[in-house]
């Protein structure tokens, strides 16, 4: 995904990292993301709107999952709007787009996913609220874990003098928190709440 605050798409490249233990983690990031997917029941063919969607990587993840959906994908930056449409993928409409002012109809989307993006934002309960709006059943979020992010980046020396919070993150959530936040904020139902260290991932349901 790419930040509405700080620095423009990935600050740091994890999606081909070479460390062989931060390939462990997204592969086990994206394996559990599956599970969440499959508990959806979307099946192929379904139009999927992905909110946030950077560089393309969990864009990509989107099209292995639903191979003949037509993908709807934004984000804030044009910049990073063009590297996405150099991805290769088909049948993905990628163009610069706004996570408070979505232009889609009232329940368009059967499944939205945004992930990595919350906690880049000033409001993140507006922009659940307006995917709320758009979305007709499911919503997948991908948030980073706090403080076991932050205390993963200074294990591993990466920003030391901002305590291991990551350029751009300016939301940060425990489980608890960020169930608090959703709660306090939408009517949606948490379906599955579950870790992926160290994110916190969850499909939430749109009720009535």
């Amino acid at each position: 995904m790419s930040p509405v605050n700080g620095p423009s798409g990935n600050f740091y490249d994890k999606y081909n990292t070479k460390n062989p233990i931060e390939r462990m983690l997204m592969r086990n990031f994206f394996n559990r993301v599956g599970r969440l997917i499959r508990l959806s029941g979307v099946t192929d063919g379904t139009p999927i709107l992905e909110a946030g969607c950077g560089e393309g990587h969990f864009t990509a993840f989107i099209r292995e999952c639903f191979p003949s959906s037509s993908i709807n994908a934004f984000d804030i930056s044009d910049d990073i709007v063009k590297v996405a449409h150099n991805s290769g993928l088909e049948n993905v409409d990628f163009h610069t787009g706004d996570i408070y002012h979505i232009d889609a109809e009232t329940s368009s989307y059967r499944l939205i996913c945004v992930s990595e993006v919350l906690e880049h934002i000033e409001h993140p309960a507006k922009a659940l609220k307006e995917l709320e709006r758009v979305s007709s059943k499911y919503i997948l979020v991908t948030v980073p874990n706090e403080p076991l992010w932050r205390i993963l980046n200074m294990v591993r020396g990466a920003y030391l003098k901002d305590f291991g919070n990551t350029p751009g993150h300016i939301q940060h959530w425990s489980k608890r928190q960020f169930i608090k936040m959703i709660r306090a904020n939408t009517k949606l139902r948490i379906v599955k709440f579950q870790k992926a260290l160290p994110w916190l991932q969850m499909l939430l349901e749109v009720t009535e």
